[in-house]
């Protein structure tokens, strides 16, 4: 049998498709980043930015785990590492929650352990919307999704339109597969392919990238960022290039973990890639003459050179 993240249920090009559609009937030029911004007169010196994302279907296995404190780290890093993508600070989030059915004390345990995590990061947890939705989602579980605002102020704004051709692609490592392609991970484990102890690798919390970041932007170090999420490296990079360049990436610098290296004997090299971060979670690019502080500075993130802008 053959195993992509197709066949388990999830279609990477119609949500492509979609979101073409979607910029095209909108005639925006924010769909497609990694985070809006909002220009307002009230905010001379800044933009607003604002993001939206889940955890998946790798909150079936943590609910079975009762894993609440897993849940809320990344349903924050999941956001907030697409925030960052743009310099922005977090200001305030909300949290939707769709049940099946209300379990009070381990909902409240949920939303607590998020807004201890929203604390660390001087972002303030600002309501949200809890739905028992008996007919639409299944017994014992739920679905959770997070939108987060923040700013950034217009001089020190990441974007695509900072980047040169002969900038540097730096890497910073995953913490695992983060929040993305677990339903064709499930589906492995599910069918006997991939081992209990390499499953439970693949829970890992979601790596948070907000205080490096922060500090490289700060230092005027980095001139735009990618967070690796769904589609894998290739198609996120991309979003942080600008047109008439493109990104030259060495993927066989990637050194793969023992689950990464299982999933791709089983899927095929290609599928991985296309499908999951591979143990590169976050990518920033900066100039030549930054590289050498930029790498030192993120070292507890493994640093390597991924590629070049040309």
């Amino acid at each position: 049998m053959t195993y992509s993240y197709l066949k388990s249920g999830v279609d990477i090009k119609a949500a492509g498709a979609l979101v073409e559609i979607i910029k095209n009937a909108t005639n925006s030029k924010q769909i497609g980043g990694f985070a809006g911004l909002f220009e307002h007169s009230a905010f001379d010196d800044y933009y607003l930015a604002a993001c939206v994302d889940g955890v998946g279907t790798k909150i079936i296995p943590l609910i079975e785990r009762k894993d609440t404190k897993t849940i809320a780290n990344d349903l924050f890093a999941m956001n907030i590492n697409d925030l960052i993508c743009c310099g922005a600070q977090p200001l305030f989030f909300l949290d939707y929650i769709a049940l099946n059915r209300l379990d009070t004390e381990f909902t409240a345990r949920l939303i607590c352990d998020l807004d201890n995590i929203l604390k660390k990061y001087n972002c303030v947890l600002l309501g949200g919307e809890t739905s028992e939705l008996g007919d639409l989602i299944l017994k014992d579980n739920f679905d959770v999704s997070g939108f987060l605002t923040g700013i950034v102020k217009k001089d020190r704004l990441l974007s695509k339109d900072n980047v040169r051709r002969g900038d540097y692609i730096v890497a910073l490592k995953s913490g695992g597969p983060h929040s993305n392609g677990f339903t064709l991970i499930r589906k492995l484990h599910n069918d006997g392919l991939l081992s209990d102890e390499l499953f439970e690798q693949s829970l890992a919390p979601v790596s948070i990238y907000f205080d490096i970041i922060s500090k490289l932007n700060k230092m005027s170090l980095i001139n735009a960022c990618a967070n690796i999420t769904g589609g894998g490296i290739l198609s996120n990079v991309a979003r942080s290039i600008p047109k008439g360049l493109r990104a030259d990436i060495d993927l066989s610098t990637v050194k793969l973990s023992p689950l990464f290296k299982k999933i791709a004997d089983i899927t095929g090299l290609d599928e991985a890639f296309n499908v999951f971060n591979m143990g590169v979670g976050f990518c920033v690019i900066c100039s030549e003459e930054n590289l050498k502080q930029v790498i030192s500075l993120a070292d507890m993130y493994s640093p390597f050179i991924l590629g070049r802008v040309v």
